[in-house]
């Protein structure tokens, strides 16, 4: 299982600071992103950027740029002739969690970015479930582990959210 933070971990602490205002400037300049600042969620993807470390953020600046599309958005994205690989298309019901002060919604956007950055670092022949799972640890290793545990227990009742929460508690549960 790839560890998403020591891939991208830098011990060079001098540029990190800067390194996040240009990722924050850079995100919510974005025409696609500007849904997020009119529809009141910006602090969960504030809390979610302060928690993500530096190289991640400069991977998602300029090696996988990812674009966070409400569904309602989808048609006139998909006219602009727009590449969706590192797309999040964000649903009603997650957008819902987002306009919410529920601690879910940053395990949620950690969720969505470390599959994305999974799909691009990881083994293209991976197993779906094993992707999510290994996304789930990525939230887990950010120190989200309760929150993303929130956000499994609000999904419908599935086979795969049920093996998620399994995977979740084992892992909890061996590291404590």
């Amino acid at each position: 299982m790839m560890n998403l933070i020591q891939k991208f971990f830098s011990t060079d602490r001098s540029n990190k600071a800067q390194i996040r205002k240009n990722f924050t400037t850079y995100f919510y300049s974005l025409p696609e992103h500007q849904w997020i600042l009119e529809s009141e969620c910006r602090d969960h993807f504030d809390k979610l950027f302060s928690l993500l470390p530096s190289g991640i953020l400069e991977a998602m600046m300029t090696k996988y740029p990812v674009e966070f599309i409400p569904s309602y958005a989808m048609k006139e994205h998909h006219r602009k002739g727009m590449v969706l690989a590192n797309t999040i298309v964000v649903f009603p019901e997650f957008q819902k969690l987002l306009r919410s002060n529920k601690r879910a919604a940053v395990a949620y956007l950690a969720h969505e970015v470390a599959f994305v950055l999974y799909e691009h670092e990881g083994n293209k022949d991976h197993d779906p479930l094993m992707a999510e799972v290994e996304a789930d640890k990525f939230v887990c290793d950010l120190g989200l582990t309760f929150e993303l545990e929130d956000l499994l227990l609000m999904l419908d009742e599935t086979i795969e959210k049920r093996l998620r929460l399994t995977y979740l508690t084992i892992n909890h549960f061996k590291d404590n």
